[in-house]
């Protein structure tokens, strides 16, 4: 019986297709990949994850930017958009990505899509120009550390870990109108701020009101 239908097969004329072996394995490229290198070509970054070694990559992509624009004067050149949905993060890194972005001469945006929490608000008010999405949240803190090891590398530890949170004080109250008291009162506890009281405090300067604006 398997003899004769293998025959009907032949005279009905199948023919044998050689299928790469490797076609097994392609897959449709990830969308969210495909979005990333759209947004990438138009100089668009997401911040919308925890801030930790991954994020130095954000610190790269400004640096090849800027070495892209050297000679062309800053207004001319393309601005660099950073959307923000950050819960915060690492503390070193968070100094890396503030310290590239204020250096940045290429104009960097930074616009609060929902929350710029922690090192995600020091980050976003490093930003040149500012904006915020109409519910989006702000935190502003002092952050936690954790120290272990011998009496003295623990003080060691304690007392540069104070030092870097009275500069991202300072960092704060030079990148916007917080009255100093105001600032001290809060800094010490999770002080949020919608995006009214954003604008009141001078964190950034415009709520958006239409996608239209952001590109």
């Amino acid at each position: 019986m398997e003899k004769k239908l293998n025959k009907k097969k032949m005279d009905i004329g199948y023919i044998d297709i050689a299928i790469p072996g490797n076609a097994e394995n392609l897959q449709l490229p990830n969308p969210e990949l495909l979005t990333f290198y759209k947004d990438f070509e138009n100089r668009v970054l997401w911040i919308d994850s925890e801030i930790n070694d991954y994020s130095l990559e954000y610190a790269k992509y400004i640096m090849q930017w800027n070495k892209e624009d050297e000679g062309v004067d800053p207004s001319l050149r393309k601005k660099i958009t950073l959307l923000f949905f950050s819960p915060g993060g690492d503390l070193n890194v968070n100094n890396l990505l503030v310290d590239t972005i204020s250096l940045s001469t290429t104009p960097v945006v930074g616009i609060n899509c929902g929350m710029a929490a922690s090192a995600g608000c020091f980050i976003y008010l490093s930003c040149h120009e500012r904006y915020t999405f109409p519910n989006a949240q702000f935190l502003i803190h002092q952050g936690a550390g954790a120290f272990e090891g011998t009496y003295d590398i623990v003080v060691s530890a304690i007392m540069n870990y104070q030092r870097e949170i009275e500069n991202l004080g300072r960092f704060v109250l030079s990148r916007t109108n917080i009255p100093e008291a105001v600032f001290n009162e809060n800094f010490a506890t999770d002080w949020y701020l919608d995006a009214n009281e954003a604008i009141k405090y001078g964190l950034c300067s415009k709520i958006i009101k239409s996608l239209d604006e952001i590109f």
